[in-house]
């Protein structure tokens, strides 16, 4: 007989624990509600899946002397240069993953889907004030992901994979680590960050509340009626 034990979010657990525990299913976050509630959600997982992913990369390949990378000005610039990109791109990934949901589910036309998609992303990577990365790549990287959601499949996106490439790539492209040891790792590179997505993608088609969400949506006015 299989037992499965269920957490609760009330009972007072380690933030560290908390990511792992939610990846195999054995804490529920909080239903998403408004609008709001899902950027905070989109913008929590995009953070912490870059950030695991990358990190744990330059670890396992610096081995013994990751720490000793640390003292290194160039590379830490390097590393947060990268954790821009990851981050930028996993936002973008979320966001159209979000917005598919509403598409499928026939709650939103294909233009209002763009919008709902880039306004998530633009009220996410607005918020942020660095100076790691020039001002015209950060729009840049932003702009990127509006384009996405102007000519996106949204069914194809709905299903999950397809809306998780681009964080992908960007962990394969800005990971400080040489072109000659990543392209010996980029199966390995890319599996690292999908196997991550897969517990975020269950978890947003299980929390989203779809009408409440929609009735706390800020509509642009082009798209309001």
């Amino acid at each position: 007989m299989t037992t499965t034990f269920v957490i609760s979010a009330k009972m007072q657990l380690p933030e560290s624990f908390k990511p792992v525990l939610r990846t195999l299913g054995l804490l529920r976050e909080p239903d998403i509600e408004t609008y709001r509630q899902l950027a905070d959600y989109i913008e929590k997982n995009a953070a912490y899946v870059s950030q695991v992913t990358l990190y744990t990369y330059v670890k396992a390949r610096a081995g013994t002397q990751y720490p000793k990378l640390f003292e290194n000005d160039d590379f830490l610039t390097s590393l947060r240069i990268a954790r821009w990109h990851i981050f930028g791109a996993a936002v973008s990934d979320m966001a159209l993953f979000a917005a598919a949901q509403f598409h499928v589910s026939g709650q939103l036309e294909k233009k209002d889907t763009e919008a709902f998609a880039a306004g998530i992303i633009e009220d996410i990577l607005t918020n942020y004030e660095q100076d790691d990365i020039e001002p015209k790549v950060f729009l840049e990287m932003m702009a990127d992901g509006v384009r996405r959601a102007n000519f996106a499949d949204w069914h194809d996106i709905a299903d999950g994979p397809a809306a998780f490439q681009r964080s992908s790539d960007a962990v394969y492209e800005w990971a400080p680590i040489a072109d000659e040891l990543k392209s010996l790792d980029e199966e390995i590179v890319r599996n690292s960050i999908h196997l991550r997505w897969i517990g975020v993608r269950r978890d947003t088609k299980a929390l989203l509340r779809r009408d409440s969400v929609l009735a706390s949506w800020p509509r642009p006015e082009a798209t309001a009626g």
